[in-house]
């Protein structure tokens, strides 16, 4: 695997990562009880960090404003 293939596929999961953490905003606003909104709310906090991670690696920022 060469740097760029290894770059793709680090910046193709951040982006599954994005999708993911706006999957979990949508579960925080439907949850129903406040145990389910917490328990959405650690994976939200989990896929925001994991995305951070690789937006570090890449060396990229994204605005969290965009991410709402």
């Amino acid at each position: 695997m060469d740097a760029d293939e290894l770059i793709d596929r680090i910046r193709a999961a951040r982006d599954h990562a994005l999708e993911q953490e706006k999957e979990e905003r949508a579960r925080i606003a439907d949850a129903g009880t406040a145990e389910k909104q917490n328990a959405a709310s650690v994976r939200l906090a989990t896929r925001q960090a994991v995305r951070e991670a690789l937006d570090d690696i890449l060396g990229e920022e994204r605005d969290s404003s965009t991410l709402e």
